[in-house]
């Protein structure tokens, strides 16, 4: 049996650049890619959101933006079910401009599963 993160852990974070690569974080026998395009990532752009996990059934997939160097507003997005894919979750977003011309990001993903919460991290940058 494999065990997650609770709600009240911060999650499992990811050193994979998401504006170079889709990127995968293994947590016991329960493994989440986030894959974003276009590549790179920029800001005012719509955004297309992929997350697949693999190894636990999830629900209520939900993807969280925050700016690590200022606060950038609630930058929240569900994720939908791929129903030809089990496991597979997508949407759309966008990201705010920065003021600076460069922010760092921090991307969160979030699952619902029966062995619990599921909660990982990515950090990129983006112009």
């Amino acid at each position: 049996m494999f065990s997650l993160p609770s709600a009240e852990a911060p999650g499992i974070t990811s050193n994979c650049d998401l504006n170079d690569k889709s990127c995968t974080v293994h947590m016991g026998e329960v493994s989440l890619t986030l894959d974003i395009q276009p590549r790179p990532v920029r800001s005012m752009a719509p955004l297309n959101y992929r997350v697949s996990i693999v190894g636990a059934r999830a629900s209520n997939v939900m993807i969280s933006l925050q700016g690590s160097e200022m606060y950038m507003g609630i930058n929240q997005t569900p994720l939908t079910a791929v129903e030809s894919k089990p496991g597979v979750f997508s949407g759309q977003g966008e990201l705010a401009v920065c003021t600076t011309g460069e922010m760092l990001w921090r991307l969160t993903v979030s699952a619902e599963t029966a062995a619990g919460p599921l909660n990982t991290w990515f950090e990129f940058r983006v112009k």
